[in-house]
């Protein structure tokens, strides 16, 4: 059943988030005007909040309130631009806030669940993050609910596909919301959080939209930096993009180009001997290679091996080609394993991966797998 990613509710597609102690600084000056107000319920008297500043690869401690008897804190932190910040009372209890300058925003929650039952004022941002968050996770609860379900009758066949329907349509109404979100304001932090969310083949054109608005809005922002490099990392293999070329030697060392197979339908498929996903996605190219070969079809084989574990990489390579029979001539590899040179080139996070390239050399697709990968190339000859 395909679902989303499974990922820490809502902007870890966007951070990293590193733990971090609770060693920030009590802020010890009381004439100070807060800036961000807070009201937490079954919370100790004495207990410590603490404001954190989010980039998108770090997480920056910025202040520390104690909750007096009435459940009450406050942070003088100024906010200086628009942001992502983080309200913990610890690294599992926690909510996540865009604030920006002049906001003076009153956090209210129950403190023995803080994400589960905030409420925000003072922070529109905030308050359509809040929204937001509460759109994905009444999706997450129904994969999850599916999961149980289907994990309880495997062998159902008639449930398995009504699930299946059931999941998409919930991760459709999801992506619904996420869309109207971003056509309203591409260039808000809520947008980005949103437009991440969202699986990048099939919504590329958000991705860019997202990028230019961002550029416009915040030009000189970290986080549009970072979202600007990542879509052009995705760019660089976007449908109708020219691949990069890669000439790497075959297993007899001689050196074979991508582009010299330019006039034919070609299949960059990425793998490795050790890659099991691989081998079992193997018997379908050469399924598909028999069938449109003669019709102007190949397929460029490049390996991953060369892993520190592999001895000897490069026989574990000309083996599995053999097994599985790959008949296709042309195999390339350097031998590097996740070191070589085309992993940062075809920006590969994980095999198996492929391309699809036109008889041009321009991108068509990725990730064609099993009768996908067959439909596309009947449609083509």
């Amino acid at each position: 059943m395909k679902t989303l990613k499974n990922i820490f509710l809502i902007n870890l597609l966007i951070f990293t988030f590193f733990a971090c102690g609770d060693d920030t600084q009590p802020n010890t000056d009381a004439d100070k005007t807060p800036t961000i107000t807070g009201n937490l319920t079954n919370t100790p008297f004495g207990t410590s909040v603490y404001l954190d500043y989010l980039t998108p690869t770090n997480l920056i401690p910025k202040d520390t309130a104690t909750v007096d008897k009435d459940g009450i804190f406050a942070f003088t932190y100024p906010i200086e631009e628009v942001g992502y910040y983080r309200i913990r009372i610890n690294n599992q209890n926690f909510v996540n806030l865009i604030l920006n300058k002049g906001e003076t925003p009153v956090l209210k929650a129950d403190g023995s669940n803080i994400m589960g039952t905030y409420k925000i004022e003072g922070s529109e941002e905030s308050e359509k993050l809040r929204k937001f968050n509460l759109a994905y996770q009444v999706n997450a609860q129904t994969q999850d609910s599916l999961g149980r379900l289907y994990q309880q009758n495997p062998s159902d066949q008639q449930l398995f596909i009504e699930m299946q329907i059931a999941s998409h349509s919930a991760i459709a109404k999801m992506n619904n919301y996420f869309k109207s979100i971003i056509n309203e304001n591409p260039g808000s932090l809520v947008s980005l959080a949103a437009v991440q969310m969202m699986d990048a083949e099939d919504n590329f054109e958000l991705y860019k939209k997202v990028n230019d608005a961002l550029q416009k809005e915040m030009p000189n922002s970290i986080y549009t930096e970072n979202f600007n490099e990542k879509v052009s990392k995705m760019s660089v293999l976007a449908p109708g993009s020219e691949a990069p070329d890669i000439t790497l030697s075959d297993v007899n060392g001689n050196p074979i180009s991508l582009s010299s197979l330019k006039g034919k339908v070609v299949l960059v498929d990425f793998w490795a001997s050790w890659c099991k996903p691989c081998r079992i996605e193997n018997p379908n190219v050469v399924e598909a290679y028999k069938k449109f070969n003669k019709q102007g079809f190949e397929v460029f084989s490049v390996s991953l091996d060369g892993m520190q574990q592999q001895p000897n990489a490069k026989q574990d390579w000309i083996n599995a080609i053999e097994k599985d029979n790959l008949i296709w001539k042309n195999h390339v590899s350097d031998l590097q394993g996740w070191n070589s040179s085309v992993v940062p080139l075809y920006n590969i996070s994980g095999i198996p991966f492929a391309v699809l390239l036109d008889r041009e050399g321009k991108i068509i697709a990725k990730n064609l797998r099993g009768e996908e990968l067959h439909n596309k190339l009947a449609e083509l000859f």
